[in-house]
């Protein structure tokens, strides 16, 4: 349960988030904006805003977006950490979370389940009629892809014989890219720029991006009442391939990125100064 004691400590103030302006150019509801913004910018949110004694977080591991660093950050914040397997999300992901769910009944402890799960598992959630509370952090939609092309392609992937088969170009792989990646990862599908927002608000309390990595987590901690995060460098790539990406290729991802692209543009002007 979130704590209702809330602090009253002011944020500095982003002169950048001007909720008439952002509704504008996202083309939403300047109510909907401003509460976007009242939900998850840094200098709209109070310290030990989302606090709590018991709780089960479900913080959801999109690919190459810093999950390996960010998880050893939050296995030190939590009292318990549940990693889901990547390669049997389904399963694991339910084993976590049943785990997780008993413990917070038996003992007040914060727990926390990271992994690439996504909106399927976490309806678990729902049909039990048990509210979600959700974190993710976001990357830049043509940086993540290749990150995630490279790495699938790296030795560092137990799978990446077959991959490098399946995809032996990263025109090839972003040819077959899904549309929107992260919000479907992270909502499933959506109807409208709009319903994200809205559907974000509902089940979430922290959104970062990669970019500002630090930023993001010193207001993780801060938000949810949470021991300092540090900030750690771990399974970071290689850089392979071409140094400059044919502007074709980039437009090819932003098309197929659209949203992700404008929810990754609104995330990280919040932790604009």
């Amino acid at each position: 349960m979130i704590n209702e004691a809330k602090s009253n400590e002011a944020h500095v103030t982003n002169p950048n988030l001007d909720p008439k302006q952002l509704a504008k150019e996202f083309r939403v509801s300047e109510t909907l904006m401003s509460n976007f913004l009242d939900r998850f910018a840094p200098s709209r949110v109070a310290s030990d805003e989302y606090r709590a004694t018991a709780e089960v977080m479900l913080f959801i591991h999109i690919p190459k977006t810093a999950g390996v660093s960010v998880g050893r950050s939050l296995r030190e914040a939590f009292d318990h950490f549940h990693g889901v397997e990547w390669n049997n999300i389904p399963q694991s992901f339910r084993q976590a979370a049943r785990s997780a769910i008993y413990q917070q009944t038996c003992r007040d402890r914060r727990h926390v389940i990271m992994g690439h799960f996504g909106w399927p598992e976490m309806q678990l959630f729902r049909n039990h009629e048990m509210p979600m509370k959700c974190g993710t952090i976001l990357r830049s939609p043509v940086d993540r892809t290749i990150s995630n092309y490279n790495y699938n392609c790296s030795s560092a992937h137990p799978a990446n014989e077959q991959f490098r088969k399946r995809f032996p170009s990263l025109e090839s792989y972003i040819s077959e890219l899904p549309t929107d990646v992260q919000i479907t990862q992270a909502l499933g599908l959506i109807g409208s720029f709009e319903n994200a927002l809205e559907k974000l608000i509902r089940h979430y309390t922290f959104l970062g991006v990669t970019e500002h990595l630090s930023a993001s987590l010193s207001h993780l901690g801060r938000s949810h009442g949470l021991p300092k995060l540090r900030e750690y460098r771990e399974n970071v790539g290689v850089e392979r391939g071409e140094k400059t990406l044919d502007s074709q290729l980039v437009k090819k991802i932003e098309n197929r990125s659209f949203n992700d692209k404008r929810l990754h543009s609104l995330i990280s002007r919040m932790y604009q100064s």
